[in-house]
């Protein structure tokens, strides 16, 4: 399948497919996803190869454990999309991730759930 022309380093199936797995994993965990960010090599349009990036913000302060939701957005994204290697930062307002600041600044937002 060739690359979505919104975003050429993201097949319509892949996007698809990242947005179905954050919505299950929140729903499971009873998080709320603000924003999802693509970042790294998959955001530069003429590059080549590469993992997918993923910055996923969630609402802050809620009072849920980030590394369960970590675990079943693995598991949601490799049932969407296949087993392909994903960098996952998650990012629920608590800290400064160095990770979630290049990903803000260098990143491609690909949804808005605010």
């Amino acid at each position: 399948m060739s690359p979505d022309p919104g975003n050429p380093r993201l097949t319509p199936e892949e996007r698809d497919g990242i947005r179905r797995a954050v919505r299950r994993a929140c729903a499971e965990t009873g998080d709320h996803w603000r924003r999802i960010l693509l970042f790294g090599s998959r955001a530069i349009p003429h590059a080549r190869g590469g993992d997918i990036d993923l910055l996923v913000e969630i609402e802050p302060g809620r009072p849920g454990d980030i590394h369960r939701l970590a675990r079943r957005l693995r598991l949601a994204l490799e049932d969407e999309i296949g087993e392909q290697h994903v960098d996952l930062v998650l990012d629920d307002g608590r800290g400064q991730d160095a990770f979630a600041v290049i990903a803000r600044e260098q990143g491609t937002e690909l949804w808005s759930n605010t």
